[in-house]
């Protein structure tokens, strides 16, 4: 399938399910290193963020 392609809803509608499944999973990045940069900084500040958050709202054991 073509990764770049952007699908229209009734061309996703008219493949069968198993070509659907394929065009979805082709859009999956599985290597983080294919992953761009800024979007792996957001995520780990966001990741972050939630943590600083959290951390101190469980009760200590």
């Amino acid at each position: 399938m073509d990764v770049d392609r952007i699908w229209t809803a009734a061309e996703l509608e008219a493949l069968s399910p198993n070509e659907r499944d394929a065009v979805i999973r082709s859009g999956f990045v599985t290597d983080p290193n294919q992953v761009p940069s800024e979007l792996l900084d957001r995520a780990r500040r966001k990741t972050d963020a939630r943590i600083a958050a959290t951390e101190g709202s469980k009760p200590s054991r």
